[in-house]
């Protein structure tokens, strides 16, 4: 993966690394109240990893098969309406982490900002290229890697980090070319479907905002 922002990609293992984790990303989210998000599984619905990134580019790939009681912190965090969790494909990692008793709110599936931002809908790899100029490595092998191994690798978890930080990356720019992002509170917790979502008309704007 190649981007402009400078990212600060962190495994959490067990409990305590878990809570300090949440507490750096609660503080980037009282400027920005955005996070990157994404999971991985070897036998779903179990969630294996869970990867949230802040727009400074913090990112906690969170080993949730090492922590099998999480902190409340982290399960406020997800179900906090206020912080918006952008990704591809969300409702499907929606499910499976709320099977895991971690309940996840206002999701904001990518397809939807890049339609109402005259972007094309597409993968996440895909998006990124177009919207960001940066690439993804999506090697078949390490996206079917065994995520519950004793020790990840180090392209394990790059892999993984990725994935949250192109969807940050994605969202803060397409972000900017709308004048309220409230414009996209209609399409929180719902699922991409082409045939129905497709024909979406553009919101973009001269003006921009973040917040």
């Amino acid at each position: 993966m190649t981007s402009n922002s400078e990212s600060k990609i962190v495994l959490i293992e067990n409990f305590q690394q878990c809570v300090e984790a949440v507490k750096i990303l609660r503080r980037h989210c009282a400027e920005v109240p955005v996070l990157g998000f994404d999971c991985e599984w070897v036998n779903a619905p179990d969630v294996s990893l869970l990867q949230l990134c802040s727009h400074k580019g913090y990112c906690a790939v969170i080993r949730l098969c090492n922590i099998p009681n999480p902190p409340s912190s982290l399960c406020d965090l997800l179900s906090d309406r206020k912080v918006v969790k952008v990704g591809v494909g969300t409702t499907i990692d929606c499910k499976y982490l709320k099977s895991c008793n971690l309940p996840t709110y206002s999701t904001l599936d990518l397809r939807f900002v890049a339609k109402l931002t005259g972007e094309r809908a597409q993968n996440l790899a895909d998006m990124y290229k177009d919207v960001v100029g940066g690439t993804l490595n999506k090697d078949f092998q390490l996206s079917c890697s065994d995520w519950e191994a004793f020790q990840l690798t180090p392209q394990q978890i790059q892999y993984a980090a990725d994935d949250a930080i192109a969807g940050m990356d994605i969202y803060l720019k397409l972000a900017k070319k709308v004048a309220d992002v409230k414009v996209f509170e209609d399409y929180y917790n719902m699922n991409y479907i082409p045939y129905r979502h497709g024909n979406l008309e553009s919101v973009a704007t001269n003006e921009c905002s973040l917040q």
